[in-house]
């Protein structure tokens, strides 16, 4: 009876080792798991894009292959360091609008609408370059690589000189009307391995009553577009549709002193 009991012990013990094994090595393949309500990797998943589609192209880096920082266009690069801004970093001037011109405002060789277009001034935003460039830096990691004028979304653009932004309405623009295409995301998991911090997530655009597969692509998905109803009600898209037919996407970033910056994101 005691070599039963010293042999069960042993097989016991040998057990939790190979589970101990088994845990440390799925722990350095895939990384330390994080919450995904966490402020880190919330904050880092603003980084991928606002939810408002006018905003800075939209989500560009959801694509139908891999996107790093050169397929993003500068001027993007440039509104998506913008977003990220605090208000304390930026500065409201207000200009009178032109004697000779009821519906503008001049800055140096800039022209800009009046607020709400009937207005008698316009209410700009100025921002630095050296606070820009900050944000640009906490954002892809680098610095400002050409500072250029960059539209925030259809009606809003940035001009820059001697250093500085300065952020306002277009005199004229042009706005497409349509159907408004719709997305849908959810982290699914987040892990901190080494130097960077990988979150997975779901992805779904639904646009013209069709789903597809990415933001900048025109594959569609069948299968979830014969799911949809015959309406613009998208109440019913919740975490397991989103799952069930979304792409799962891999988004990286890597860490900077003491900061994180977005390097890729890819379907898988």
């Amino acid at each position: 009876m005691k070599k039963n009991k010293k042999k069960n012990i042993i097989i016991t013990g040998i057990i939790i080792i190979f589970f101990i094994i088994i845990i440390i090595a799925v722990i350095l393949f895939n990384g330390q798991k994080l919450n995904t309500n966490s402020t880190i990797v919330n904050q880092l998943y603003d980084y991928l894009g606002s939810s408002d589609l006018e905003i800075c192209s939209g989500l560009n880096v959801y694509g139908e292959e891999l996107v790093t920082y050169d397929d993003i266009n500068n001027a993007t690069r440039l509104c998506n360091a913008y977003v990220l801004l605090e208000e304390n970093k930026m500065e409201e001037v207000i200009l009178e609008k032109d004697e000779d011109d009821e519906e503008i405002c001049t800055l140096d060789d800039f022209t800009y609408a009046t607020d709400n277009y009937e207005e008698d001034e316009c209410t700009l935003i100025k921002i630095s370059e050296e606070n820009l460039n900050s944000a640009y830096k906490k954002l892809y990691g680098k610095e400002i690589e050409e500072n250029e004028e960059f539209l925030i979304n259809y009606n809003t653009i940035c001009n820059f000189k001697d250093d500085t932004y300065y952020c306002g309405l277009l005199e004229t623009f042009t706005k497409t009307f349509g159907s408004e295409p719709h997305t849908f995301r959810t982290i699914k998991k987040a892990y901190k391995k080494g130097d960077e911090i990988i979150i997975y997530d779901y992805f779904i655009k639904i646009a013209n009553y069709e789903c597809y597969n990415s933001y900048t692509g025109k594959t569609t998905n069948n299968n979830c577009t014969n799911s949809l109803p015959e309406n613009d009600n998208y109440d019913f898209v919740d975490y397991d549709f989103i799952k069930k037919y979304g792409t799962e996407y891999k988004h990286i970033f890597k860490k900077q002193n003491n900061y994180y910056y977005w390097v890729s994101s890819e379907p898988i």
